[in-house]
């Protein structure tokens, strides 16, 4: 398969390092930037897959066809391949907002968007990615987000010897509002520190050499200083997160996005002299710096994982065939889940694995049968035998409902989950269970048929082999993932350095093509085969200089995550379409061979090739531990099962929500809130906590209205379609219609009449149910309208909307949306190929869609931030009306100057300014507002006509 031929421009070396992990080739357009014109290789050296080019050779490239994609990394870039029709991505690396005060806050940022969206709009095959959620917030913007990763093989063997502060950026002074210099400067105060990269402007600022230099930095300080400031930027940075990686403990001022916990992987606080005194604490205790950064490496490798970050971008590139996660925080970060698990007990199993990394972080109980000693003695397992345990609850009955109640008093279940163990056993009432459902089939490659009629009973199905994901969705299996299998490193991890073996195999010897390659390892080297289990296996690879392994029906199976995991060399087969080299990289982390002729070279050469045979071992036990243990693989799951609004009344008690993503949409410096529908007052308790003042709540549910009071200011029961509200007008800085407007009667009057309570500057957050989703219009085709107790198609449902409809209603009610975001099915990003516009369901095909079209119809719920429409703009001419009617031309102009400084590019107002400051003699500011106002409409008659009078008259010497 080709793979794709990216086109990128060189602004930053180290996410260029980043995206060169994706295995694609690319050519980077060099800049100037930092005051110097090329790749920085002191930085980053060039990868070995990315060929540096001047712009005159990326136009003769565009018109070769050479291009499969184009990544831009500003507005520059864009305009520069606008007019290509090749595929672009277009990625944001700042704040929208931040980028508006560097410039002097010489933009209004509504103009600009503006002017973006008709850009995006005349720009063919764009799509928009943001590095972070609070980017995409700020730019109000659709797209994907891609958060960084960070391979923790490059960043380790911290040493913290040298007893000083690491800081580290490129324009430290210039970018004081979002790198926090000035607070640095602060915290430090006559502490040791240093600082590393382009700061011309700070004496002692030092360049390294290379990136060795770079990492031996990090290596040798002793802790590392972080300001990223709020609002201006992340709570981190890719500098804190490689110095976290290589086990460097951080100090960092508070922000909500950072992941730094105080005393826990490092020490937080908005106190800078808190942070003062724990970074001398840190100079002083050297254990105290080595124990946080390990937690802190710990953390990295948890949330930021480079596996993540390569297939979300190979998504996005649209690699064919290549299904991935969706971006989103685990389950595991924020809720302790009771889960019932069965399975047939066998201690060898994915399941038992599964089970045991389970239980490390939630609450298990386990049903089911196990594994008798008829079938221990036919499978040749008797060695194991003792290994084998019964469940906490033996299984007794298919019946599930019988089995709900054998479980603890008032320990009711989040999550039934169904892993596939070699031996099946009926279960009935699936459907009864009171959470969600979720089965975990392995074998599928083995069990198509059946495997696809067990998945008809589970809410959620998960394949341990990809390829066979369309096969489920043609039957209209929609919600069904990859997720595949892994190792555990307690029971995997090396056993020893001795190699007994030059070739060691461990497994079934049923398959004639196996059992003939094996034999002829066998014949030209030491082969030691061994039917064995859990440790023992692990010994014998461990044991062996090589393990070798050929996929049946081209399975990825667990042999190659627990080779790998036992630090000798793989050889294996591709298994195409497995997903192993989306994973693993050929000659760097294992070795594979094409056909018989190529097995036998490659294990003659890497026998005798020690050096690089102990190197891509090593390098490749490094990825597996890092990467695919099963704890990585219950988080990728429970993330994908509980990271949507609930589709089904039983997920979730509909008025105990927490709603992070509409708390995410709110203002920082909110203090006045209405709710309407607040149900418990579960959100509002979370933003009174916050810092909000004041959260009322309005609740049509009499019960649900009692226990809403111990959680709020104030709750008002009733329907806010027919009751009066005593509020002054301008009275709230937000309100916020969670799942309300799509249950009343006409939602257009009540946006009108709650918004003459907002204030000036206030918000409305609303989130709303998208009917065009694809789950409704299959249902319609069937010639179905089913409702349910929640989600898209809930019973109390009065009115239904589209994304245009939404539009709509808040342009009607005078609300300007200023964001819009959603919350997505999983489907949509296991997608294999969401740019081809055409996409298949039941008995739907659609094709000639854009991508934004395609991509709506995954949409469940979309989220709205919405401000008065115009109302900043009639107050200012209202008050340079009044004025100047007086005759108080001062007044009126700093009225205008006022407004100017967050509306810096209003073309009306500029022009008012210039008249004003034309009537008072200031001949210098008119002519910069004038200048300013011809950048956007350079052919504007009253402006140049003002211009030409203001020149004239200076040039007679009038105003000077």
């Amino acid at each position: 398969m080709k793979l794709p031929y990216i086109l990128t421009f060189n602004w930053h070396e180290s996410y260029i390092h980043l995206l060169a992990k994706t295995g694609y080739e690319f050519d980077v357009v060099e800049r100037w930037k930092g005051g110097r014109y090329g790749w920085m290789k002191e930085f980053r050296p060039v990868p070995s897959n990315c060929r540096l080019i001047s712009e005159d050779e990326a136009r003769e490239g565009l018109k070769s066809g050479r291009y499969d994609r184009i990544l831009a990394h500003n507005i520059n870039d864009l305009l520069f391949v606008k007019e290509w029709l090749t595929p672009k991505v277009l990625i944001f690396h700042n704040k929208l907002s931040t980028e508006i005060a560097l410039g002097g806050n010489s933009v209004d940022k509504n103009e600009y968007l503006g002017y973006l969206r008709q850009l995006f709009d005349t720009t063919k095959n764009l799509s928009l990615v943001f590095i972070s959620k609070a980017k995409r917030d700020d730019w109000g913007l659709d797209g994907e987000i891609i958060l960084p990763g960070i391979d923790p093989s490059e960043y380790n063997g911290y040493a913290g010897d040298v007893e000083k502060v690491l800081r580290v950026g490129n324009g430290l002074k210039e970018r004081d509002i979002m790198l926090g210099y000035s607070m640095q400067e602060k915290i430090l105060n006559g502490l040791p520190s240093s600082i590393i990269g382009l700061n011309p402007t700070i004496a002692d600022s030092y360049i390294p050499q290379s990136w060795d230099e770079f990492r031996e930095f990090m290596r040798s300080y002793r802790a590392y200083l972080n300001t990223t400031v709020a609002p201006y930027e992340d709570g981190y940075n890719l500098a804190m997160l490689e110095a976290m990686t290589t086990g460097m403990p951080v100090v960092s001022i508070a922000n909500l996005s950072s992941p730094i916990e105080d005393g826990i992987n490092g020490f937080l606080s908005a106190d800078e002299g808190y942070l003062r005194k724990r970074t001398e604490e840190l100079l002083k205790d050297l254990s105290l710096a080595e124990t946080l950064g390990q937690r802190a490496r710990e953390t990295v490798m948890d949330r930021f994982p480079m596996e993540r970050f390569i297939r979300d971008w190979k998504r996005v590139i649209g690699d064919s065939g290549f299904l991935s996660f969706p971006e989103q925080t685990t389950v595991t970060e924020s809720k302790k889940l009771k889960i019932l698990m069965s399975y047939t007990s066998n201690p060898q199993t994915t399941a038992a694995y599964m089970e045991k990394a389970l239980r490390k972080s939630h609450d298990v109980i386990t049903f089911g049968p196990r594994i008798d000693d008829k079938i221990l003695k036919e499978w040749n397992m008797e060695s194991i035998k003792d290994r084998v345990r019964e469940h906490d609850i033996p299984y007794f009955t298919a019946d599930l409902r019988e089995v709900l109640q054998r479980l603890p008093k008032e320990w009711s279940p989040d999550l039934f989950l169904w892993v596939e163990s070699g031996i099946s056993y009926p279960m009935e009432a699936i459907e009864s269970l009171p959470c969600p459902s979720a089965c975990y089939l392995i074998d599928t490659h083995l069990n198509l048929d059946r495997h696809i009629g067990i998945a008809r009973d589970f809410d959620h199905v998960f394949l341990a082999q990809r390829s066979y994901i369309p096969r489920f969705r043609d039957v209209g299996i929609e919600r069904v993932f990859w997720l595949p299998l892994a190792c555990d490193p307690e029971t995997h991890g090396r056993k020893t350095e001795k190699k007994l073996y030059d070739i060691g195999f461990v497994g079934s010897l049923t398959d004639p093509k196996r059992v003939d390659m094996l034999n002829k390892l066998g014949s030209r080297f030491n082969l030691h085969c061994e039917r064995c289990f859990l440790e023992r296996m692990t010994e014998v690879f461990s044991q062996s200089k090589i393990v070798f392994n050929n996929s049946i029906k081209d399975d990825l199976n667990m042999r190659v995550f627990e080779a790998m995991a036992s630090g000798s060399l793989l050889l294996t087969d591709e298994a195409k379409g497995s997903g192993l080299t989306e994973f693993f990289q050929d000659r760097k982390h294992l070795v594979i061979y094409r056909d018989e002729k190529e097995l036998l070279r490659l294990a003659e050469y890497y026998l005798e090739n020690i050096d690089g045979r102990e190197k891509i071992a090593s390098e490749g036990m490094e990825e597996v531990l890092n990467r695919h243990t099963y704890k990585h693989r219950i988080s990728e799951m429970l993330s994908m099962i509980f990271s949507l609004p609930s589709m089904d009344a039983k997920d979730r008690d509909y008025f105990s929500q927490e709603r992070k993503d509409i708390e995410a949409l709110i203002p920082e410096d909110t203090m006045r809130i209405l709710e309407v529908g607040c149900g418990e007052g579960i959100l509002g308790k979370r933003l009174l906590k916050k810092g909000a003042k004041e959260v009322i709540g309005i609740e049509i549910n009499p019960e649900i209205c009692k226990r809403a009071v111990r959680n709020l200011s104030g709750v008002i029961c009733g329907d806010i379609e027919e009751m009066e509200l005593s509020f002054d007008e301008k009275s709230f800085d937000c309100i916020i219609f969670a799942d309300v407007l799509e249950h009343l009667r006409n939602p257009l009057l009540a946006l009108k009449k709650l918004k003459s309570y907002l204030s000036p500057s206030g918000t409305v957050v609303a989130s709303i149910p998208n009917v065009r989703y694809y789950g409704v219009l299959d249902m319609v085709v069937e010639g179905r309208w089913k409702y349910e107790d929640c989600g898209i198609l809930d019973k109390t449902h009065l009115r239904f909307f589209t994304k245009k409809e939404i539009e709509s209603l808040f342009n009607e009610a005078g609300l300007e949306i200023i964001g819009i975001t959603e919350n997505m099915n999983p489907a949509y990003y296991n997608l294999n190929d969401p740019l081809s516009g055409e996409i298949s369901f039941g008995r739907v095909s659609l094709k000639g869609l854009s991508p934004e079209e395609l991509k709506d119809l995954f949409v469940v719920q979309y989220l709205i931030k919405a401000q008065k429409a115009g109302h900043e703009i009639q107050k200012v001419h209202d008050t340079v009306k009044f004025a100047v009617e007086a005759g108080n031309l001062e007044e009126a102009n700093r009225a205008l100057e006022e407004y100017l400084e967050s509306h810096p590019a209003d073309t009306d107002i500029l022009y008012g300014h210039a008249d004003v400051c034309c009537k008072l003699g200031l001949s210098d500011k008119a002519m910069e507002s004038l200048e300013r106002l011809l950048i956007f409409e350079p052919e504007r008659n009253d402006a140049l006509k003002l211009r030409r009078k203001i020149t004239e008259e200076v040039n007679a010497n009038k105003y000077l």
